[in-house]
């Protein structure tokens, strides 16, 4: 997050590159890499393969394309000041890159909250068993996703003076209030708290809908018609479990940094660098763990994916229309 960086509160100075730095810089190299590749990949497969059909790929393509902008523009800032703390030509782009975090670590937590809920909808619906929201009002969803991302975010550019706003471990002293309110009432209660409660909820839902479902069926005949309810039923829970992992995956992921940076920014020990360096590296993790769990473990996206990459590089020969082909032979003729 931008809000929540490594970097020390102390003054400024040049950092020097210890080994932990370098194996630091390394992995979060490598991170970078893996993170846009995967979720590049990941939003290429939705879109080329129109898997947008469905509603809830339209919160998995927000949640890849929240995960590929954070590896794209965030996690650089983190190995930059890695190098040099002092690395940013002009305390303006710190105004620019100091949201970015909150912004896309919100979207993703909102996506996954949205997709939950869809899930929910969908599998406690008896009768019809397809996405009850409408293309629509998914993409409306979207919009309100995202710009309350942007509303989360920008707050404490607002307030935070230039000897802060580069310092993302720093809160401003003469706004020590406002301080406190952001950071609580605001992240902590919208990326961690309601989005926790939110999937929990809707996922403990499905498994009991689920058991519910796998009692009923047990004690009717197999008919062809419930064996068909009955796969599609399955196919779909295993989805929402897959998802249920990602959720719960993000939030193991964020909550340690979060944790830490409540203590380093509010509370009077100091925390250990090596604590905010194995947190921060699990937390940015998380975005290239998505598209990799997505595609070992949802089915319909691994097809999609090993389709894609058939066209590409076995391409079909070109087919001779059959009219062509007579007029062909009857010239030879």
């Amino acid at each position: 997050m931008a809000d929540f960086n490594s970097t020390s509160s102390t003054p400024a100075k040049s950092s020097t590159l210890t080994v932990s730095n370098i194996f630091l810089i390394a992995y979060l190299s490598l991170l970078v890499v893996t993170a846009l590749g995967g979720n590049g990949l990941l939003v290429t497969v939705i879109i080329k393969r129109q898997l947008l059909q469905k509603v809830h790929y339209y919160f998995i393509l927000s949640l890849a394309t929240s995960d590929f902008l954070n590896a794209l523009l965030k996690i650089p800032t983190t190995i930059l000041g890695r190098f040099d703390r002092n690395w940013y030509p002009s305390y303006t782009i710190c105004y620019f890159t100091t949201p970015l975090g909150v912004l896309f670590g919100a979207a993703s937590v909102f996506s996954l909250s949205a997709v939950a809920i869809n899930r929910y909808l969908v599998i406690s619906s008896p009768l019809n068993y397809t996405d009850r929201m409408p293309s629509y009002l998914a993409k409306t969803l979207l919009a309100v996703i995202w710009f309350g991302s942007l509303c989360l975010a920008i707050p404490p550019v607002m307030w935070r003076e230039k000897g802060a706003i580069c310092r993302s471990g720093k809160i401003s002293e003469e706004h020590y209030t406002s301080e406190v309110l952001y950071f609580f009432l605001a992240l902590w209660l919208f990326v961690i708290v309601i989005p926790c409660i939110v999937m929990s909820v809707s996922y403990v839902k499905i498994y009991l809908i689920a058991r519910y479902h796998a009692l009923q069926i047990d004690s009717q005949n197999q008919a062809s018609t419930l064996y068909q309810q009955t796969r599609k039923r399955r196919k779909d829970l295993k989805a929402a479990a897959v998802l249920a992992v990602i959720g719960g995956i993000f939030i193991l992921c964020w909550l340690p940094f979060f944790i830490v940076q409540t203590v380093h920014k509010f509370g009077k020990g100091q925390i250990s660098p090596i604590y905010f360096n194995i947190f921060l590296c699990v937390m940015y993790t998380n975005s290239a763990l998505d598209p990799t769990l997505l595609f070992l473990f949802n089915a319909e996206i691994r097809k999609a994916l090993v389709r894609m990459l058939c066209r590409v590089f076995f391409k079909p020969k070109p087919q001779i229309p059959q009219s062509e082909l007579s007029s062909f032979l009857n010239q030879g003729a």
